[in-house]
């Protein structure tokens, strides 16, 4: 009997322990696991439906690209100004009204000043550059850079483009056989020479010798990874934690050696040997020098915050380079696929092309750059239907009310402006696939403010935008005037893109084939 009393005590006891524990998982997965996504529900904010406790839509995210899956909750929800959105368990609040992506971007600026998922400037020897810095910080920093990018200053940079361009062409010749080329892997090379001989002052010739370790340290960085892309979306967990999962799953590089290493040597052997070139490192190079004669005359105090010091210079070349290898060359790359297609509209601006360069002796010279107005259409309708920034975040500062609604958000929640779905919203730009460069003819009717920036918008908006456009048109144009762009049997229409990249990159590149006009 007292065996079969102690049995069922046993027994009733590990029912409870069982019962206790399931309880408590219950509760924790209730709790922390759907607890934080109540967050928009909380503020009477419409919200998208989370998949999963604890990781929300993680894994959804993981298998698309990030444009895919925010324009899945930007069509879901047609009717809402703004709708609440998780990045793993952090709270997005996504805007879709034009009025309010304005108010975000411009007006309500000095409340939403911070990009929502930037990294510590102090991080490592290349993170001190604008992307990362925060209000009074990014603020100097902007002041200081962007007589950089003057037109004076990029007019002194125009001869390099050329010169770079004329190489390029001469890679081109060999393609004149009708062969089918990969755009992207092409362009990239002249991208990688431009930006090497505006931002470094070096010539690394990468459109003949393609190996070389500067397009190699380039295509490593952008190169579509799933851990990379994990890494990217985690960055809004709190830095400590982030700092470790990158110590345990970054792969080491020798970007920070390298970076640092080229500009040092550069400016080392431009000091001995009294060289001075119009390019981007002699330029911040000159606010660094100036900043230490002031401390110097004892004008400046040495210990102030926000100088330009040595690793803001290395950080904001770094930051320079990769913008202007990448996303230019994505730009390039598509404007040529979308001319390729559209056979019409590349006549067209052939025909401008042939009209401006005829009133500048034949040469693509900076002022002519500037009398092609299809062509602005052209690459216009291009950002638009490819954007270099597919969406940009910015972090509320200050308590802050959602104009026309009650809605108040706290500092540290994240505002996203779905810059892709907003391009290709056909409320905004009727027949949003087409490409239809006239959308952007200035003497018709004007594109809705809050609706197009592909470059994002307001103070933050991309400082190099710019040069990256005069870039663009200076190739272009010597590409038309002795190519006619066209199609092969490896074209791919619609494009398919990468979902392991965080910029539109297409699965199986861009194919193309070239004909001399000439022979047409």
């Amino acid at each position: 009997m007292e065996s079969v009393v102690s049995f069922l005590s046993t027994s009733v006891r590990d029912n409870l322990i069982v019962t206790f524990l399931c309880v408590l998982f219950a509760y924790v997965v209730v709790k922390y696991g759907y607890g934080p996504f109540n967050f928009w529900k909380n503020l009477g904010v419409v919200q998208v439906k989370v998949q999963y406790p604890f990781i929300g839509n993680l894994l959804i995210g993981l298998r698309m690209a990030p444009h895919e899956l925010m324009s899945l909750a930007y069509k879901a929800f047609p009717n809402e100004r703004f709708v609440g959105t998780y990045t793993f368990q952090k709270p997005v609040l996504m805007v879709r009204d034009p009025e309010l992506v304005e108010a975000v971007l411009i007006k309500d600026f000095s409340t939403l000043s911070d990009r929502g998922s930037s990294d510590d400037p102090n991080s490592n020897k290349l993170s001190k550059h604008l992307l990362n810095l925060k209000e009074e910080h990014w603020k100097i920093m902007r002041n200081k850079l962007s007589p950089t990018f003057t037109s004076g200053k990029l007019k002194g940079m125009h001869q390099q483009l050329i010169e770079c361009a004329g190489s390029f062409m001469t890679l081109m010749k060999d393609l004149e056989d009708g062969r089918s080329f990969e755009v992207r892997d092409l362009v990239s090379r002249l991208t990688m020479d431009i930006i090497a001989s505006c931002a470094f002052g070096l010539s690394i010739d990468t459109i003949n010798h393609p190996e070389s370790e500067f397009r190699n340290m380039g295509l490593t960085i952008f190169k579509p990874t799933t851990k990379g892309k994990l890494l990217f979306t985690l960055r809004v967990l709190p830095k400590p934690v982030l700092r470790i999962i990158r110590k345990l799953f970054a792969a080491s590089t020798n970007f920070e050696k390298f970076f640092v290493g080229v500009v040092d040597s550069t400016l080392e052997h431009r000091k001995q040997n009294n060289i001075v070139r119009p390019d981007f490192l002699h330029l911040m190079n000159e606010i660094r020098q100036k900043e230490q004669e002031m401390i110097a005359k004892k004008e400046l105090d040495g210990k102030a915050p926000y100088l330009f010091d040595h690793a803001s210079l290395v950080s904001n070349a770094f930051v320079f380079f990769l913008a202007g290898f990448e996303t230019t060359a994505s730009t390039m790359s598509y404007c040529m696929y979308e001319l390729a297609k559209n056979q019409d509209v590349q006549e067209k601006l052939y025909e401008e092309v042939e009209e401006v360069l005829k009133k500048h002796n034949g040469e693509p010279s900076y002022n002519a750059m500037h009398e092609m107005p299809f062509m602005e259409q052209v690459i216009s309708e291009t950002l638009r239907m490819h954007p270099p920034a597919t969406g940009v975040s910015r972090k509320v500062s200050k308590e802050y009310r959602i104009p026309g609604s009650d809605v108040i958000l706290h500092p540290g929640v994240n505002v996203f402006v779905p810059i892709y779905a907003l391009h290709h919203d056909p409320q905004h730009f009727p027949e949003p696939e087409k490409f239809l460069p006239e959308r952007f003819d200035e003497s018709k009717d004007a594109v809705r403010k809050g609706t197009y920036a592909p470059f994002g918008d307001g103070p933050r908006i991309c400082i190099g935008s710019r040069f990256a456009r005069l870039e663009i048109k200076v190739a272009m144009t010597m590409i038309l005037q002795k190519y006619k762009i066209v199609t092969c049997d490896k074209t791919v229409s619609p494009l398919v893109y990468d979902p392991n990249s965080f910029l539109l990159v297409p699965k199986g590149g861009i194919w193309l084939a070239i004909q001399p006009r000439n022979k047409v």
